[in-house]
């Protein structure tokens, strides 16, 4: 029996412990909280103790019925969140010892060389760069205006968990949570809430749920720490028809409370930061919106219009004594990149969070997109690829309404590898001409595509979402003339491409593959089993995110008896979550 567990009366003499000092976390560990961060937990511990003593019956607005202090806690100390469940030992996920039993199972006629599945661990705390967080109502509100919770739902449920402290978070995420959630709390911005109730008809109006915000997204700048902010909001856009370079609408915003939202958000930004951002990025492509003013009245009609631009020029012409005086008032500065609002009305059974639509997507404030560079590894070790970098820098652009890796610095390492492979094949070739030729489907804004670009002779990059040509060409734009001549990007989803391209695949040597976690699609799973092992066809990389789907189309592409798998390497992006990233080179037989 334990002693804790003797009764007082029974229990023998001990002598007191001497209690030794805890170490107070500093900046940058992992447990760091900033005074601000500190003073609001104090408050919810505070309104969790004084809604415990009280014999209030509310009845809550969420689905919970653990004990809000104890729930609390628990998400603080990452305990309930399903990203962190394996934090303690990475690679003891389930998902890693499956993708190692499977590899070690491949039988050695299907590949070139039985090597070890070698799966690689970065840090396990403060990656994660690109975050989309559902906004619902906390769980001690009251029967009145419902107070806002910004968090990540349960799995296989939409019951939210707060992540006010996530470890996995960049810390400028953590303070976009807190700053957006205080900002609501101000204005009076309520949650969004799915509606109960019972609607006849497919789509009527309770379908539609009620409440403003829905989801917040926040992407951050690696170089600086600045955040772009995407509020997703319940409603219809403006009908305003300006838009911006990228063809989104920008500027003008009809709804009240989010026009208070976001001039509540620009209040906080630490303008300092944002006009150094402002004069680098005059020097580029990815100049904020011009300052535009409507003079008089229009068609007659006494109107207020909203313009960000505006509110930021006048919050800029003053001195840098507003940022003292918004920390006075409890504020933390922000350091913020831009903000943009994406209007999504669609009904309580999508679990679509943004509504991709051009006219839904509004930039707001700064810079249409976050602007990253990839910096291989210095790594003398072998453990990480250190390919040679190109001679020119290759910028790649994410405005939120394009798809961006969480773990940008992790996937910087699968980058390389795969340009360390090229290179290593092509060491050869001493004509440009006789470089490789590349495709690459499901290229997003060419992320991987982009980083090869000097080293074959001519390459195609593809993907469905129309918004990332744009990001494309302005990356491409930077080139050297004559690398750009030899760069195309096609509109295309993967499927399509393989089976209306037959002339372009036919002289294809790589092909570079990195679909989403359903993993390939039939026709390019049909077309490397049945043709393009025929053709020119020397090399294909995968890059999968969902090792299941892997497993299917490697199974299918060594049953096929025409390719053989030649190399694969596993990273954990995703540090305490039951997720692989996988890497994979298959040559053909």
């Amino acid at each position: 029996m334990k002693d804790e567990d003797i009764p007082n009366s029974t229990a023998a003499p001990q002598k007191k412990k001497i209690k030794s000092k805890k170490k107070v976390p500093t900046k940058g560990d992992p447990d760091y909280l900033s005074p601000t961060q500190l003073r609001n937990r104090r408050k919810r511990r505070a309104k969790q103790q004084k809604k415990g003593s009280s014999n209030s019956n509310h009845s809550r607005t969420l689905n919970t019925t653990q004990d809000d202090t104890i729930q609390q806690i628990k998400a603080e100390n990452s305990l309930n969140d399903p990203s962190m469940k394996y934090i303690s030992n990475p690679k003891n996920a389930p998902i890693v010892q499956t993708a190692k039993r499977y590899f070690q199972s491949i039988d050695g006629k299907h590949t070139t060389n039985k090597t070890t599945f070698k799966v690689h661990l970065g840090p396990l705390y403060h990656w994660r760069t690109v975050s989309k967080l559902a906004v619902r109502a906390a769980s001690d509100s009251t029967n009145g205006k419902p107070k806002v919770a910004i968090g990540l739902f349960l799995p296989q449920s939409h019951t939210l968990l707060p992540v006010p402290n996530c470890k996995a978070h960049h810390p400028s995420i953590n303070q976009i949570v807190e700053c957006v959630t205080d900002a609501c709390h101000e204005v009076g911005v309520e949650p969004y809430q799915e509606s109960n109730g019972e609607q006849t008809g497919s789509h009527g109006e309770n379908d539609k749920g009620r409440g403003h915000l829905r989801y917040i997204a926040v992407n951050i700048e690696r170089k600086t720490g600045a955040a772009q902010i995407t509020l997703v909001w319940n409603g219809n856009p403006p009908n305003d028809s300006r838009t911006n370079d990228d063809g989104c609408n920008q500027g003008f915003i009809s709804d009240p409370h989010l026009d208070k939202l976001v001039s509540n958000i620009l209040s906080m930004a630490n303008t300092t930061n944002n006009d150094s951002q402002d004069s680098a990025a005059a020097q580029t492509d990815d100049s904020p919106p011009k300052k535009r003013r409507r003079r008089g009245n229009r068609e007659g009609k006494q109107k207020e219009e909203a313009y960000c631009t505006n509110i930021v020029t006048s919050k800029k012409s003053s001195d840098a004594t507003d940022c003292n005086t918004s920390n006075a008032k409890g504020k933390a500065a922000i350091n913020l990149h831009s903000i943009w609002v994406n209007y999504n009305l669609s009904w309580k059974h999508s679990n679509a969070i943004f509504a991709f639509d051009s006219s839904c997507w509004k930039q707001i404030y700064g810079p249409p997109g976050v602007v990253e560079h990839l910096e291989f590894s210095t790594d003398s070790t072998g453990v990480y690829a250190n390919p040679p970098p190109a001679t020119y820098p290759i910028p790649l652009h994410f405005p939120p309404n394009v798809f961006r890796q969480a773990n940008l610095d992790a996937f910087t390492n699968i980058v390389g590898r795969i340009r360390e492979r090229v290179i290593s094949d092509s060491s050869h070739q001493r004509r440009s001409s006789d470089l490789p030729t590349c495709i690459e489907l499901y290229g997003g804004v060419g992320t991987i595509g982009l980083h090869l670009s000097d080293i074959v002779s001519s390459f195609v990059s593809s993907d469905e979402n129309p918004n990332n040509l744009k990001c494309f060409n302005k990356s491409v734009s930077a080139f050297p003339t004559e690398v750009q001549s030899r760069l195309e990007y096609k509109q295309k989803n993967a499927a399509d491409m393989v089976t209306s391209e037959a002339d372009l695949f036919k002289n294809c040597n790589i092909l570079v593959l990195d679909p989403p976690r359903k993993g390939l699609d039939g026709e390019v799973v049909d077309y490397l089993c049945q043709t393009g092992w025929q053709q020119s066809l020397k090399l294909v990389i995968y890059v999968s995110c969902g090792f299941q789907a892997f497993q299917r189309d490697c199974d299918a592409m060594l049953k096929s008896g025409h390719w053989k798998l030649d190399f694969a390497e596993g990273y954990l992006l995703f540090p305490g979550s039951d997720a692989i990233e996988t890497l994979a080179f298959f040559v053909p037989v």
